[in-house]
């Protein structure tokens, strides 16, 4: 077997909803926007990932993800781009999301012995750091680079990751039945390489206001079952 089927093997292992990233627990603004009666059928949740979760990993994430992927073996540079990153983030939901996710992965791939991941771990535990470093999409970068994948690959285990932890939120909920959901993500898919066939932005920007106004929002509520 090559080094490349290898590689491709433990990118389908970090891909799975199996892997223990932490990230059932946020379904970025989805719950409020259910709870309050804006998103309801199946066309809607689409909408929803097509028109804000996509394009906000597409112009966001995925800057920061490159670079963490190019910087791969200085703990020194990932931590510029984490601060980049940190500053960058509008929403300090969505922040604290993002950097519960990355602390999850890296916590993960350190103890499974992912090349780069315990280092990255250790150099991020300094008081200084822990409040704004360990982003996902760095850690998504610095993971994939460690795994022998290439920026690209590594972007559509990223995306993957994103639509998924999306849909199943809305599975969770009740909202999209397993067939349903599996509808939904072969009708996104041409959206989804579409987005991976664009170049990334040179200069990291978002703007998905209905679903991280949604997120800010759910304090709101009385009973939840994510954090976003």
């Amino acid at each position: 077997m090559s080094a490349h089927s290898l590689a491709l093997i433990r990118l389908l292992q970090v891909s799975d909803t199996a892997f223990p990233s932490g990230a059932f627990a946020f379904s970025s603004g989805l719950e409020t926007l259910f709870n309050e009666g804006r998103v309801r059928a199946p066309e809607d949740i689409q909408a929803v990932l097509v028109g804000q979760i996509l394009p906000r990993w597409a112009s966001f994430d995925r800057v920061f993800l490159q670079a963490a992927h190019a910087a791969a073996g200085d703990p020194g540079k990932l931590s510029e781009i984490d601060a980049r990153c940190h500053l960058q983030s509008s929403s300090d939901r969505l922040a604290q999301a993002s950097r519960r996710i990355g602390r999850s992965l890296l916590s993960v791939h350190a103890r499974i012995g992912t090349a780069g991941a315990a280092a990255y771990r250790s150099h991020t535990d300094r008081p200084d750091l822990r409040e704004a470093s360990t982003y996902e999409p760095v850690i998504q970068g610095l993971i994939g680079a460690g795994l022998g994948l290439s920026v690209d690959e590594c972007e559509l285990g990223a995306v993957h990751s994103t639509c998924m932890a999306f849909v199943s939120a809305a599975v969770r909920l009740g909202r999209l039945g397993a067939i349903e959901a599996q509808s939904l993500l072969a009708d996104v898919a041409p959206e989804i390489l579409a987005t991976l066939e664009q170049p990334a932005p040179q200069l990291a920007g978002a703007f998905s206001p209905f679903a991280e106004i949604a997120a800010l929002r759910r304090n709101a509520m009385q009973a939840v079952l994510f954090a976003t």
